[in-house]
């Protein structure tokens, strides 16, 4: 019978911000919603005020420590966070499934 383990399939994601290392395990999906739409509305406007605080939020970070990063490190973060999650949903890095007997 195949098995999938979506605890190894969904690793913890690292990320290091001033020194600071924080873990991130999953995200629930009403902070996804808002995530989206505040990265549109930031695209849009301008604003990485608010996208900033909810990174801090998804980080378990305090919002100070985020909201002194400038334009370049919050943008990275914000992306590349989006990016292995989406890559991750993709299948592009994550172990194949195994099926075991």
């Amino acid at each position: 019978m195949p098995k999938l383990n979506i605890d190894e399939m969904c690793e913890p994601i690292v990320i290091v911000v001033g020194k600071k290392e924080y873990t991130v395990e999953d995200i629930p999906r009403d902070m996804a919603v808002r995530m989206q739409k505040l990265g549109e509305k930031a695209e849009k406007d301008g604003d990485i005020g608010p996208l900033a605080d909810l990174m801090a939020e998804v980080l378990g970070a305090e919002k100070p420590d985020i909201a002194k990063l400038g334009m370049r490190k919050l943008t990275m973060l914000v992306r590349r966070f989006m990016d292995t999650i989406t890559e991750e949903l993709e299948g592009k890095n994550v172990p194949k499934a195994v099926v075991e007997k």
